[in-house]
């Protein structure tokens, strides 16, 4: 989105809406590291960051000419290493 007033009021609600789905994210992270879903250890705030930058990837692919099951793959992909790593007793 570019600058202009226009737009200025929606690219603000877009990154508070952002921001919010950001922090939703980040509280059941934590809340799943300590409730032993995800490994001891796991820094939330890094996880989050990579969720959202695999979300966001998914979403600009989504908007190009990338098939519904090239997505659907790469995020089962993330989904499979994520849960790889972190579930694991030595990571």
């Amino acid at each position: 989105m570019s600058d202009s007033t226009s737009t200025l009021d929606t690219s603000a609600y877009v990154a508070e809406l952002h921001s919010s789905n950001e922090q939703a994210l980040l509280a059941r992270i934590e809340r799943a590291i300590q409730e032993g879903e995800l490994a001891a250890g796991t820094n939330a705030a890094v996880l989050t960051g990579l969720v959202q930058c695999v979300w966001h990837g998914l979403s600009v692919r989504s908007n190009g000419d990338t098939s519904h099951e090239d997505l659907l793959a790469t995020a089962q992909l993330a989904h499979h290493l994520i849960c790889q790593q972190l579930t694991s007793p030595t990571s």
